[in-house]
């Protein structure tokens, strides 16, 4: 599983980009209903009331509408509004992302003001000239003062672009920004279903010469192999014997014809291969494993 955070101008076109990548089979997770739903909780809601009054009320709920008009004015009730639901947020959106597996998208635009940045693997900028985002946010009723008011809180782009992993410019070019899109989406695809798969050989020969077969063939971006004991049982009885441990790095588009070359490589009557997708790794070494395997 591979988690990426969404993230960017408002008005860039974040919501688009999870859309085009929710088309390619990604788990989206709707950050802004998560959001939102703090607020019907009751916690949430007095402690929200206990400090702006029962205006920011209506038949009984949340007022979203009033409750931005107080977040938004001033940056200690900017604070205040951030410290009652992104709390809560984040511990929603971490447990429907635990169910998920594969490319799991969230879009979210206070990744940064949150503090919460850290449980994503990857994180994704949307960037936009600001004559483009005014237009965008017309249909909002956002001017560019509103729009001002809000970013006036959040931290500098410059700095969370550095802080990003990429950053896809919406400048304009709508096709070519959603076969930017699209690409990048199809290589985060691959990055999440990145596999490990181990097999022994009983010659260190043998596993280099295999090991090269992988690799030459792109099957395989690196094969690390070293020597361990092994005891199994084989046509019911017990063996000890040393043996040579491969343990290979793979796609997904990969894994399949790499067990099929070592199969039909090996010595052995049975290999044993086994594989596990891997999670939570270094998205460089996963883009290098894809770069090398090919999505």
């Amino acid at each position: 599983m591979l988690t990426v955070a969404v993230t960017g101008d408002v008005g860039a076109g974040k919501s688009h980009l999870v859309n085009i990548w929710a088309s390619l089979g990604a788990g989206v997770i709707d950050a802004d209903s998560a959001a939102k739903s703090q607020w019907s909780k009751p916690e949430v809601l007095e402690r929200a009331v206990g400090r702006w009054g029962d205006g920011i009320l209506r038949d009984g709920t949340a007022d979203f509408r009033e409750i931005s008009r107080r977040a938004f004015s001033d940056e200690e009730e900017y604070r205040f509004m951030n410290s009652l639901i992104h709390p809560g947020t984040v511990a929603d959106i971490c447990r429907a992302a635990a169910s998920l597996r594969g490319l799991v998208v969230l879009e979210i635009p206070l990744l940064f003001e949150s503090g919460a940045f850290d449980w994503a693997d990857y994180i994704v900028y949307v960037s936009a000239p600001d004559a483009q985002r005014i237009l965008r946010n017309a249909a909002r009723g956002w001017g560019a003062e509103e729009i001002a008011r809000r970013e006036c809180f959040m931290a500098r782009r410059d700095e969370k672009m550095a802080k990003s992993n990429a950053v896809l410019a919406n400048d304009g070019d709508i096709d070519r920004w959603e076969a930017a899109s699209r690409e990048l989406g199809m290589k985060l695809m691959a990055m999440a279903t990145v596999h490990e798969f181990s097999v022994c050989c009983a010659t260190r020969e043998d596993a280099q010469r295999l090991a090269a077969l992988l690799v030459e063939n792109r099957l395989a971006a690196c094969v690390n192999i070293w020597a361990v004991e092994s005891r199994y049982l084989w046509k019911g009885g017990i063996h000890d014997e040393p043996e040579w441990h491969m343990s290979c790095k793979a796609t997904a588009r990969s894994l399949r014809p790499a067990m099929e070359c070592v199969r039909a490589n090996h010595p052995y009557e049975l290999p044993a291969i086994t594989a596990v997708e891997l999670s939570r790794s270094d998205p460089a070494t996963l883009e290098w494993i894809v770069d090398c395997c090919g999505a």
